[in-house]
């Protein structure tokens, strides 16, 4: 089919794109208006949980396994959104701009299991948690810290939630981020995932570690991100967390 079109159209020509689940991968996309982008996953007990930053993409779902996105014609500018997505315990997320060329457009991106591991995997010593850690240097005195102070509520119908970022502790080598998950009546919400970039423009992720400590009494989620601590400063920090009621992000 492809060679049956002429060199303008022959980018813009179907096409997948395979690519292997991981527990978090970040990909990028390009679409081109009144053409579309379709996500597939592989067939599992779950359909797949999806939430889209910008407006002015449409997704719809095409099945429990599909979701298409696309974007309304005449746009001549550039425009970008997140799109975050859960399936079975894998989470991606993946940016998308919109081009009105199709030198790197894709109709299609096609996840697949990742392949399992033959080897026995050798028990390892779990490493102490964020909190303990951070509880640890407490018990010596006072611990260097920033206090930050940021929130943003998430509405879906009658639940609302409360998302804080409320300090980052400075310890030798590696340093602390504590954020908190409230809910406002009912069940306190799920916290499925949180992920640390940094940069302003170009935003980079931070290799951390989550611990979260559940308490229906308290009403919400605590938890601490636990990261190499930065040589030099940084300019911008980025949260994205991934709830029971879509995404939510705070910068700083």
């Amino acid at each position: 089919m492809t060679a049956h079109l002429s060199a303008v159209l022959r980018p813009l020509a179907p096409h997948a794109r395979v690519v292997t689940l991981r527990p978090y991968r970040a990909l990028s996309a390009t679409i081109v208006p009144d053409l579309g982008l379709r996500l597939v996953f592989p067939s599992g007990a779950q359909g797949v949980r999806f939430a889209i930053t910008n407006p002015v993409f449409s997704a719809a779902r095409l099945g429990r396994r599909a979701i298409l996105i696309t974007v309304a014609r005449g746009l001549t500018r550039r425009y970008c959104g997140n799109a975050y997505m859960d399936w079975n315990g894998f989470f991606v997320s993946l940016l998308v701009c919109t081009s009105a060329r199709g030198r790197r457009y894709t109709s299609d991106i096609l996840f697949r299991r990742p392949k399992a591991s033959t080897p026995p995997v050798t028990p390892r010593p779990t490493p102490p948690s964020a909190w303990a850690i951070a509880m640890a240097y407490a018990a010596f005195g006072p611990v260097p810290q920033v206090a930050i102070r940021k929130r943003v509520v998430l509405k879906q119908g009658t639940r609302v939630a409360v998302l804080r970022v409320r300090r980052m502790w400075l310890l030798p080598g590696r340093a602390i981020l504590g954020f908190a998950l409230s809910r406002s009546g009912g069940r306190p919400e799920a916290l499925d995932s949180a992920v640390l970039y940094r940069g302003r423009s170009q935003w980079r992720q931070v290799p951390t570690t989550l611990t979260c400590v559940t308490s229906a009494a308290a009403g919400g989620v605590a938890c601490a991100l636990a990261l190499a601590r930065p040589k030099g400063p940084v300019r911008r920090w980025h949260l994205v967390v991934m709830t029971g009621l879509g995404p939510a992000r705070l910068s700083w």
